[in-house]
């Protein structure tokens, strides 16, 4: 296997179009909401459908409860358990939500009282960690993405789990499931098995994106029918859906983009708003993707982050949503949140030109990201454990818990 310095050189033809102008920044950061005293290791979070509730997750199995308009207002779930909670995915209804996570770790969070319950004994998952999770838009299904490639359909009925192996799915980790808003069709994206689209009966369709380490996918549309995956080095594909005939749907070339004079790389994206979605950059910064312009906006400079709160700067963004059409909150995998909004007046640079570069798919590419991790202990261990070898996963783990370790005892 290759190392984490150098994945693999990532060979692709690059068609270079014209500048698109997009509007100059105008977000700036604001007040700032520890969870806890120490860093927390989390790995992400969930809003619930009605936006009253946020749910995040990490390291040790830990959970919190934030207010999304007043995260001042939070509270930490008690569970036993010393598994990475990786994902989580509120029901249509919003009155429980399932949590997934590693050695294949599957709760329950019950609205109704406040607690967590275990839903399996976590060997129908074959002890794989799972990675991904999300429920349809009836919530008729939730879907469950390993971290070996395998994908689950899960529900319960009468107090009895169903849990049953969805075929044809492929051998790297599935990182992301997102769900279409109206309909019951869901998109999954891998670390080198491409993109790919679940249907109404619940069979999985490969659409294309072979090679590329795809982090992460959201559906902010329910209109379009469209979805957003983004890649590690700054790649986004558009997914479009034949929903007359699902298996017609692919992923054409000149549906992905490479986001040319941005610095560092992509970790995530979060639904914002309809159509809208915020990308997370590390080191620290938040890009804004518009689906029906096809633009992609500099919300958050590294250098804004920086120039704010230097520590801040220098942490993960695991999650963000939104309390306006500019505003919002980010969460960081230290426990931080951070509140943002849009700038009072607009500062004389006015216009900013970002590059996009049209990738050409062909052969597997992989991405070489070793300046940044290189120079960040702290990326390398998190790129380790998305897209490394088995070998290199655990040891990143393993080193990851015993840093949060030495920090809870100081």
């Amino acid at each position: 296997m290759v190392g984490m310095r150098v994945f693999a050189l990532f060979l692709v033809s690059i068609l270079i179009s014209s500048p698109v102008a997009i509007a100059q920044s105008s977000i700036m950061l604001g007040e700032i909401v520890d969870l806890d005293e120490v860093s927390l290791g989390l790995e992400g979070a969930s809003i619930s459908p009605e936006g009253k509730l946020v749910i995040a997750h990490g390291a040790d199995s830990s959970i919190y409860l934030i207010d999304p308009e007043n995260p001042n207002n939070h509270s930490k779930v008690s569970w036993l358990g010393d598994s990475t909670l990786l994902d989580s995915s509120f029901h249509p209804q919003g009155d429980s939500a399932l949590i997934a996570g590693t050695g294949g770790t599957l709760l329950r969070y019950i609205s109704s009282n406040l607690s967590i319950e275990e839903v399996g004994s976590g060997s129908e998952f074959r002890g794989e960690d799972l990675r991904s999770v999300s429920w349809n838009s009836d919530g008729s299904w939730a879907f469950v993405g390993g971290g070996a490639g395998s994908l689950w359909k899960v529900r319960s009925i009468d107090g009895e789990l169903e849990i049953h192996p969805i075929e044809g799915s492929g051998d790297s980790a599935i990182n992301a499931i997102s769900c279409i808003p109206g309909s019951r069709y869901c998109v999954i994206s891998s670390n080198t098995d491409g993109i790919g689209v679940i249907d109404e009966n619940q069979d999985l369709h490969w659409l294309g994106g072979v090679g590329y380490p795809w982090i992460d996918v959201v559906c902010p549309s329910g209109e379009m029918i469209e979805c957003v995956a983004v890649s590690i080095d700054l790649t986004i594909a558009v997914i479009r859906i034949e929903i007359n005939d699902v298996s017609s749907s692919t992923l054409y070339p000149n549906d992905i983009v490479q986001l040319q004079g941005i610095q560092g790389m992509i970790t995530g994206v979060q639904i914002h708003s309809e159509g809208r979605s915020l990308i997370s950059l590390a080191p620290f910064g938040i890009i804004e993707h518009d689906l029906e312009l096809r633009r992609s906006f500099d919300w958050i400079k590294n250098s804004v982050a920086v120039e704010y709160n230097l520590s801040l700067s220098d942490e993960r963004i695991v999650s963000s949503w939104s309390n306006g059409a500019f505003s919002g909150w980010i969460l960081t995998g230290e426990g931080s949140l951070v509140h943002f909004s849009p700038v009072e007046e607009e500062e004389e640079s006015g216009i900013l030109d970002i590059w996009i570069g049209i990738v050409i798919l062909g052969g597997t590419a992989l991405l070489v990201a070793s300046l940044i991790t290189s120079s960040s202990p702290r990326f390398s261990r998190w790129v380790a454990i998305k897209i490394g070898s088995e070998e290199e996963r655990i040891r990143a783990i393993r080193e990851q818990r015993r840093i949060d370790r030495k920090n809870k005892r100081a």
